[in-house]
């Protein structure tokens, strides 16, 4: 018997490569790593080169606040 589980598990994982190589060989074509890492570099410089809005702050305004030193 443990043969036979041997033989049907070695079977089915034969079979499994054979599918992940078929589908790795019908993928379309990602983007290669140069074209990524421009695509990053872009997204970087664009943030950075970007107007920056001053008249928002990310601090809590103090008035009418129960603590305040005088």
């Amino acid at each position: 018997m443990n043969s036979y589980s041997i033989l049907i598990v070695n079977e089915h994982l034969d079979y499994l490569l054979e599918e992940a190589a078929a589908r790795r060989a019908h993928t379309a074509e990602t983007p290669g790593l140069l074209r990524r890492i421009a695509s990053a570099a872009a997204s970087v410089r664009a943030v950075i080169d970007a107007p920056a809005d001053y008249s928002k702050s990310i601090l809590p305004a103090l008035h009418d606040y129960p603590y305040r030193s005088f």
